[in-house]
């Protein structure tokens, strides 16, 4: 017979997990299909809210889940993991954009694109990476200042002070 797993996120003794065992049917672990089903929207707009493209968004997100698939099971807190990757993935995206930037000669000038994108979106665009990721993970995403520090891997006063910042810039650029 082939072997099978508990994994619900939760570190019990082994007396436990073999109580458990006799109870399975009733009580099973949430399945990655179903973590996908409920996390995927969020995470799909997080990334395309960080990187300011829907293409780069989708990619990064489809990225993120696909290496939590592989390891499906192994996250205590899955969701934060997926926040804490997307951000991570979503840095390492506009490293790479500034690279190529700087490195490949521009084959369009910047004038002749056109953009519809309103004043809101365009003043958050233009805000350092970490001071967007604040104001995205509070304003949209609804976080707690500990949880975005949890994800930007950095301390909460650490996030007070970036939001004050993004704050005060997106003030002035805004037009009243």
């Amino acid at each position: 017979m082939g072997s099978w797993r508990v994994d619900v996120g939760v570190r019990v003794s082994q007396p436990a997990v073999s109580a458990a065992v006799n109870v399975s049917a009733a009580v099973s672990p949430r399945s990655f299909e179903q973590f996908f089903t409920e996390t995927w929207p969020w995470a799909y707009r997080l990334a395309c809210l960080l990187t300011q493209s829907t293409t780069a968004g989708e990619d990064i997100a489809q990225d993120v889940m696909t290496r939590m698939y592989r390891t499906w099971g192994t996250a205590e807190r899955p969701e934060a993991y997926l926040r804490t990757a997307i951000v991570n993935s979503c840095r390492n995206w506009h490293r790479q954009a500034k690279t190529q930037t700087a490195k490949l000669p521009l084959l369009v000038s910047p004038g002749s694109v056109e953009l519809n994108a309103d004043d809101l979106a365009d003043a958050i665009a233009h805000l350092p990476f970490r001071q967007r990721t604040v104001i995205v993970l509070r304003y949209h995403a609804d976080l707690s200042e500990a949880e975005i520090a949890d994800a930007l891997g950095c301390r909460p006063g650490t996030v007070k002070s970036l939001a004050a910042r993004a704050l005060d810039r997106l003030a002035k650029e805004l037009p009243r």
